[in-house]
């Protein structure tokens, strides 16, 4: 499995007939976005039908991934595709709204967070991605783009925690995914008593 983290800093600069009020560096207390985008890709040892299952679960992610702590259908629209919605709270208290903006069944989705609650987030975009390696073998690749709304002496202090946190997130969620299409594996091949 491969990761790949990179970062870009917005570039900070007083908004015109913006008064000047320092934090500890000296820079202005606007709060400027600044983008942290994450790279990952992993062999699942799975057909691609079997995990676009999963993906396609769209609101049904806090049932399977550790990093979300529950999950619900938001809106009047499709369960998946284009327009499907969810609300996922990560922690409690800490929820994002989600929504499929580009959709291409058993190949790719794209997600855009369109509001949260109790984080900083002032935009998310992911793609997920998968493609058969053959068989009984998928390859799964996700892309993770974040803005953050933070001061800037306290985004300097965590860039590097944030980084690690954001590619963890990512490797973790493709392990829960290969765990999960497992577990559903066992549960239509094995037998009633």
């Amino acid at each position: 499995m491969s990761t790949e983290t990179h970062h870009r800093r917005g570039h900070l600069a007083p908004c015109e007939g913006e008064a000047q009020h320092p934090h500890l560096d000296g820079a202005p207390t606007r709060r400027e976005p600044v983008t942290f985008t994450v790279e990952a890709s992993r062999s699942v040892p799975f057909p691609l039908a079997h995990v676009w299952a999963v993906l396609d679960g769209f609101s049904d992610v806090g049932e399977w991934s550790s990093s979300v702590h529950r999950s619900w259908p938001e809106g009047d629209g499709p369960a998946t595709g284009i327009g499907a919605e969810r609300g996922c709270e990560l922690v409690p208290g800490r929820v994002v709204h989600e929504r499929i903006v580009d959709y291409e069944p058993e190949a790719s989705m794209r997600i855009e967070v369109h509001r949260s609650v109790g984080l900083p987030i002032a935009s998310m975009i992911s793609v997920y991605e998968v493609e058969a390696e053959g068989p009984t073998s998928t390859r799964v690749s996700g892309h993770a783009s974040l803005e953050l709304k933070l001061p800037p002496v306290l985004l300097k202090a965590l860039q590097t925690r944030l980084d690690a946190k954001l590619s963890e997130r990512i490797e973790q969620a493709f392990a829960d995914l290969e765990e999960e299409v497992k577990r559903r594996g066992k549960g239509s091949t094995s037998s009633a008593p």
